[in-house]
């Protein structure tokens, strides 16, 4: 289960990356464009930083949401599940 869900995670930011450099190559201004969590959900993403109260965390979530490209978080997502994977055979 975990491998199928590493590779719909990898097909979906190989989509969303090529959607995105499409719209890069054009120069139009879509949502594909600059799409992050925090495009995705904007409250959600403000409350979970703001719930932090370590200043380090907080800061690596702010840059979770805030600045890292859907399709890069998409991928980590992936290679995690397939890490998951390889360890839990009875899934």
């Amino acid at each position: 289960m975990f491998s199928k869900l590493g590779i719909v995670s990898l097909l979906s930011a190989f989509t969303v990356g090529v959607l995105s450099m499409i719209a890069s190559f054009t120069n139009s201004d879509n949502i594909w464009a600059d799409i992050t969590l925090s495009s995705l959900s904007e409250d959600v993403a403000q409350s979970v930083v703001n719930a932090i109260s370590y200043e380090s965390v907080r800061n690596s979530l702010d840059v979770l949401f805030y600045e890292v490209h859907l399709s890069a978080v998409l991928v980590g997502l992936g290679v995690l599940f397939f890490i998951v994977a390889i360890f839990v055979k009875e899934h």
